[in-house]
Parts: structure tokens; C-alpha cells; sequence
């Protein structure tokens, strides 16, 4: 939805092969990789990651570490590079907080299930949920036929 009819910029630059780097600038559990990988496949681009899927990334303040590389026609990587890098954000996000709240209910011995909500992104709830698994939390329930929830501020 980025590109409604003709994407300027990605013409200016044209077809030479080139290639990008993909940095984490603060620390955090990488995920998304299938999904940034989904984008750049659909545009005919080569990626290579340089991490895996739920490593934790240490990285010191004003630092970056490389994370992936991305290889192909120089318009196609811009045309990408958005939607690839909100989903690796977004993905990160949601498992590095995950991670955060399993680790600190395992530091205090608890023994329940930490779990996300149906609170999410329109569109987006495979992505946030796939987040949640990464980072070592439960899903809950995915829709709303996953099982029945009434809570006492439900009226009937």
C-alpha cells in the first residue's frame, strides 16, 4: 500500500544490484525474520541473516550491530525496506517484552502462565501473536472462537 501507482524514488535509483544492512541499534530478542524475509522474497531479493530468531541482542548505547543483509535491485530493496523494518521492529518489540515478563515471573517463582492478549493490531494478529512465542509467552486465545471469556464488567 505504499506504492499506489509509481514509486519515484525506486525509479530514480533503478535496477543495479545492491545490497543493504539491517542494524539493531538498541538491545532487545530479534524476531520476525520470516516475515522481513516474506517481504524481500515477494520482491525478488536475497536476505541473510546474520542472527538467529529469539537471540538476544546486546547492544551497548550508540552502538549498532549488524543484523541482516539484503541483496537485489536497489529499487526493489527501497521498496521493501519499510514494511520489512516495521515488521522486525514490531516483532522485536512485542518478544522483547515478552521475554522481560517471563524472566521476572521465573526470578519470583511463578508458576502460571504468562500470556498475551487479543489486544492487538488490526491485521496484524498473527504477527503479534508468532511475537508472543518468540519471546517465551503464551498466546492466550487467538480469536474470539478460541474459547468462551466473560468478565464481570461484561453485561448481558
Amino acid at each position: 500500500d505504499d506504492v499506489p501507482s509509481f514509486d519515484y524514488g525506486g525509479f530514480v535509483v533503478g535496477e543495479r544490484t545492491q545490497s543493504a544492512t539491517l542494524y539493531a541499534k538498541s538491545s532487545g530478542v530479534l524476531a520476525g525474520i520470516p516475515f522481513f524475509f516474506a517481504v524481500f522474497e515477494e520482491l525478488g531479493c536475497t536476505v541473510e541473516f546474520l542472527l538467529k530468531e529469539g537471540e538476544k541482542v546486546d547492544c551497548p548505547a550508540g552502538s549498532k550491530i549488524p543484523v541482516a543483509k539484503v541483496t537485489g535491485p536497489a529499487r526493489f530493496i527501497l521498496l521493501g525496506e519499510r514494511t520489512g523494518l516495521e515488521l522486525v521492529v514490531r516483532c522485536s518489540s512485542i518478544a522483547t517484552h515478552a521475554r522481560k515478563c517471563v524472566d521476572l515471573a521465573l526470578q519470583h517463582d511463578f508458576h502460571g502462565v504468562i500470556a498475551g492478549t487479543r489486544k492487538l493490531a488490526p491485521g496484524l494478529r498473527m504477527v503479534d501473536k508468532y511475537a508472543l512465542l518468540v519471546g517465551g509467552a503464551d498466546t492466550h486465545r487467538m480469536d474470539l472462537s478460541s474459547m468462551i471469556m466473560l468478565k464481570e464488567q461484561t453485561n448481558i
